[in-house]
């Protein structure tokens, strides 16, 4: 029997209508982001409702890993770092002799994965759930990294916006004006003309009498060029709103030059600049030739792909500010040590 494809299901359920299921297609056809990824950055539906449907079409039960007691010494069993890279965490053991161990796996669940866990904890097989992928990140903090949750952490970890399905990310100009507004707690002006809305103008068109002559507008002072600002240490690009408000305080609050920049301030930005971005806002633009130096943030297994991308130094989740400002500080000296070596 043929597999259903995802975009039936999510239509059936009612998750997606017809005109959000062709532009969600369209999006992942053009770039390759699946499609589950996709409708949930499109805010069409949340990442938990996907997993259902996604539970439906791998025929495979769904758990609420927020819900469940884990098994603390499951630790000894399972290491650490095969957990990160395959996504799964260890939930029991089973079975005759116990040689059965069940985990919960983000959706698509990986078969060449679950052979390695296999292999790593002597089991005969590997019983998958499904959980979300946020939700996956929180429970091997749980189980791997007890005593930093619910502590007073010295320094608070930043939350990559693959984990977090309502961080939206911002990669052109209109999107980057919009963010910037709501950064400085401010709301567009805007008017509503037949049910579009219509931006305010600056000012009002002065009545005939109120209006300069020529020879008035001829002795008017020539307004001074504005300053132009030195290019940043450090671009901040593709995050969401809360990521790249969080961010921009922690690098003034280290005295480092940071702004927000738009694409074209990515392809603009000099060898010295160091861009600090996650992995997938960078890929497409990288496409076009970038001269600064990446900084680039993701999961543990997307390291060879930023590498690949020309990555200086590559930082996975969830980012703990220390490390990240000595990664920052040791790539904007970098620059200015290959441009003396150029000059």
């Amino acid at each position: 029997m043929r597999k259903r494809r995802l975009g039936d299901l999510l239509r059936e359920h009612g998750r997606v209508d017809e005109l959000q299921l062709r532009a969600a297609l369209g999006f992942h056809n053009k770039w390759g982001v699946p499609l589950g990824q996709v409708v949930v950055d499109m805010g069409f539906c949340t990442a938990q409702q996907v997993l259902e449907v996604l539970a439906t079409q791998l025929q495979l039960p769904v758990v609420d890993l927020d819900a469940e007691l884990l098994d603390a010494r499951l630790v000894e069993l399972l290491p650490v770092r095969v957990a990160e890279t395959h996504r799964v965490v260890p939930l029991r053991v089973e079975g005759p002799r116990d040689s059965v161990l069940v985990v919960a796996t983000p959706a698509p669940a990986c078969l060449p994965g679950f052979d390695e866990v296999a292999l790593a904890t002597g089991k005969v097989r590997v019983v998958p759930l499904l959980a979300t992928d946020a939700a996956i990140s929180r429970a091997i903090e749980r189980l791997y990294y007890p005593h930093l949750v619910g502590a007073q952490r010295p320094v608070e970890p930043i939350p990559l916006p693959e984990a977090d399905e309502h961080l939206p990310l911002v990669t052109d100009r209109t999107e980057y004006l919009m963010q910037d507004r709501l950064m400085a707690g401010g709301v567009p002006t805007s008017t509503e003309q037949g049910g579009l809305p219509v931006m305010v103008p600056l000012t009002e068109e002065r009545p005939a009498h109120a209006r300069l002559t020529e020879p008035e507008l001829a002795s008017v002072a020539v307004a001074p060029e504005p300053v132009v600002e030195p290019e940043p240490e450090v671009w901040v690009y593709g995050w969401g709103i809360k990521a790249t408000d969080g961010l921009l305080e922690l690098l003034a609050g280290e005295n480092l030059r940071a702004r927000v920049a738009r694409t074209e301030d990515v392809l603009r930005a000099s060898a010295r600049a160091v861009v600090l971005s996650p992995l997938r806002s960078i890929e497409s633009v990288k496409r076009r030739g970038i001269r600064a130096r990446l900084l680039l943030a993701g999961r543990t297994h997307e390291q060879e792909r930023a590498l690949a991308l020309g990555a200086e130094t590559f930082l996975t989740g969830p980012l703990r500010s220390d490390l990240l400002i000595r990664a920052v500080r040791e790539q904007v000296q970098a620059g200015l040590l290959a441009l003396r070596r150029v000059g």
